[in-house]
């Protein structure tokens, strides 16, 4: 039910929980309504209500179910779908843009610019609808453009993250951005397409990714009978090739590709003699744990498997590329973060992927420098965390203070402009539907078929 009588009841009992948390009385959204109960004939509390459904990231299905099992009289899904359509999509748009120019006046004062690009399909596997492609300035850890490419656009979802690159760097130049370094995963398109489009830049992989790829081929070899020695050198290996692209502080790709070959024979237990840019290990003495590993034997069959991935030619001409300073990690995060306002496991409309992307990025960039937490006593507060894929290690992990969302009341002003202005503009250009190219069938036709056993 829509109407005055649902705004009242929804202002009393959002009231109520404002006056139960004192700092909480003057919020905007009990002062809007308690002073126009109406915006423009809108009733002002299903306005704010759907706004903060979408706000917060939450599943309208999910959130008005929750007001139905609690007998409260709320909105139902259509005016949701109209207030979205009309007021909250627009407003986050517009909200998102007027951050983004600030990011990019910011990144035109800086003489070396250095960007982290990543993709994101709105679905596991192959069968992806959306695609998103977010650059980042690694040296402000803040995301300042976000493309949103369906896949029919491109001809397959596999072709998303390149057409996403090509968007978001198409929009980097429009606004007078040269970007002097790249850093990205190892995707063989995205890698062509960077180097004969953007010859004055440099193309850097990020190391979590190589790392992971190498670990897992390795991974695969310890499972063989032959190769059951190479399981414990395995996190020692991965371990080695950020260390060769971090010690190498000037970037030279052929000290760490000699870096990250030396490591064949330091499982074997020679240190000296690896190459003539790289003579020997700089570990000196070894104690502890790498004593009592057991070295691998020259020309065993365990061996010769596990040099065969560290030799890899295609790995070798990756390892050149090595990130020595800025990685995407940070994008991985940004994801995670994107997950809660545009989950996989559910479908949106283009503007509904587009807009939660937005409002992810407005979360992350408004939250990217929180401090660490600290306890009563005033020591930095961590956390221990037991990673599935650590198989039963430990991962210590800072504690941060708590988030904020000042973005939301930004968000929310503009909608109530929007409202009092009788802005209906909603967002129109979207790509056609999956399904335009069809044949569509009549109704009546498809069922009879459905219905007849013989068709």
């Amino acid at each position: 039910m829509c109407g005055h009588p649902s705004t009242s009841r929804i202002a009393s009992t959002i009231g109520t929980f404002c006056r139960v948390k004192q700092e909480c009385i003057n919020c905007d959204f009990q002062r809007i309504w308690s002073s126009q109960p109406f915006i423009k004939n809108v009733p002002a509390g299903n306005l704010l209500l759907s706004a903060a459904i979408l706000m917060s990231g939450s599943s309208v299905t999910k959130s008005l179910r929750l007001f139905s099992h609690l007998k409260m009289v709320a909105i139902c899904r259509k005016t949701f779908n109209e207030h979205q359509k009309m007021y909250l999509l627009p407003s986050i748009r517009q909200v998102w843009r007027n951050h983004q120019e600030k990011a990019i006046t910011n990144l035109k004062e800086d003489e070396s610019v250095v960007l982290g690009g990543d993709g994101r399909a709105d679905s596991p596997g192959h069968s992806a609808k959306y695609g998103s492609y977010t650059m980042m300035d690694l040296k402000l850890n803040k995301i300042i453009e976000i493309q949103i490419i369906q896949s029919n656009e491109v001809g397959s979802s596999y072709h998303m993250e390149k057409e996403g690159l090509i968007r978001a760097v198409n929009f980097l130049k429009e606004n007078n951005i040269a970007i002097s370094t790249l850093v990205t995963d190892r995707h063989c398109q995205i890698k062509k397409w960077v180097r004969e489009n953007l010859p004055d830049t440099k193309h850097k992989f990020d190391l979590w990714h190589i790392a992971k790829g190498v670990s897992k081929k390795l991974e695969a070899v310890a499972k063989l009978v032959s190769g059951k020695d190479v399981k414990p050198w395995i996190h020692s290996i991965s371990n080695h090739m950020y260390w060769c692209a971090t010690s190498t502080v000037d970037g030279d790709g052929k000290m760490m590709l000699a870096k990250w070959k030396s490591v064949g024979q330091h499982i074997q237990n020679i240190h000296t003699g690896h190459s003539d840019v790289f003579k020997e290990c700089e570990h000196g003495e070894l104690q502890g744990r790498e004593r009592k590993k057991k070295w691998m034997t020259t020309g065993s069959a365990a061996l010769l498997k596990t040099l065969d991935v560290i030799n890899n030619p295609r790995l070798c001409k990756d390892i050149v590329m090595m990130s020595e300073k800025y990685q995407t990690s940070r994008l991985e995060a940004f994801h995670s973060t994107l997950n809660h306002f545009a989950p996989k496991m559910t479908h949106f409309s283009y503007w509904g992927q587009t807009c939660r992307t937005f409002l992810a990025g407005l979360h992350y960039n408004e939250n990217s420098d929180r401090e660490q937490a600290i306890t009563a006593e005033g020591k930095e507060r961590f956390c221990v965390a037991f990673p599935k894929f650590k198989h039963g290690g430990y991962s210590v992990k800072k504690v941060y203070k708590d988030p904020t969302y000042d973005y939301v009341d930004e968000i929310i002003h503009l909608v109530v402009a929007f409202c009092q202005e009788g802005n209906k503009k909603p967002l129109q250009e979207t790509p056609g539907a999956l399904c335009s190219e069809f044949i569509h069938p009549e109704k009546d036709e498809a069922v009879a078929q459905h219905s007849s056993r013989f068709c």
